[in-house]
């Protein structure tokens, strides 16, 4: 899998999603699927960490699978904080461009950035 699914700390309540270079939008609902299951088992609030320093560029068709992944579902009522490390300018636009299109389903579940994994962690331990 182009995406690895793993805790971040022993008392597991950050979950780690690290991207790797050759990523698909398959392996994206894999790997969202997989951290849902752990969200829910988890019993108590889970910071989610996504890591896309190793991912190299987006695939195809951004605006609509990211769209289509937002249109799902709501957040997990133990989903706490999302942050992405590693988002250039360019994903950050998109972001922006996705939050005007789906703003309700944003609101719920918006997304922190972060350039490092320990920003990240500050980010978390702020809210």
């Amino acid at each position: 899998m182009s995406i690895a699914v793993n805790w971040g700390d022993p008392d597991r309540t950050t979950l780690q999603l690290t991207f790797e270079r050759g990523w698909t939008w398959e392996n994206l609902k894999q790997a969202i699927a997989q951290a849902d299951m752990l969200i829910e088992a988890a019993g108590h609030t889970v910071h989610l960490i996504i890591d896309l320093r190793g991912g190299g560029g987006v695939p195809r068709d951004f605006l609509t699978a990211a769209g289509d992944l937002f249109a799902q579902g709501e957040a997990r009522p133990n989903e706490g904080t999302r942050v992405i490390v590693g988002a250039g300018v360019l994903l950050r636009g998109a972001y922006r461009s996705l939050q005007a299109l789906y703003g309700t389903q944003l609101a719920e579940r918006p997304f922190l950035f972060a350039a490092s994994p320990d920003e990240a962690q500050q980010l978390i331990a702020a809210r």
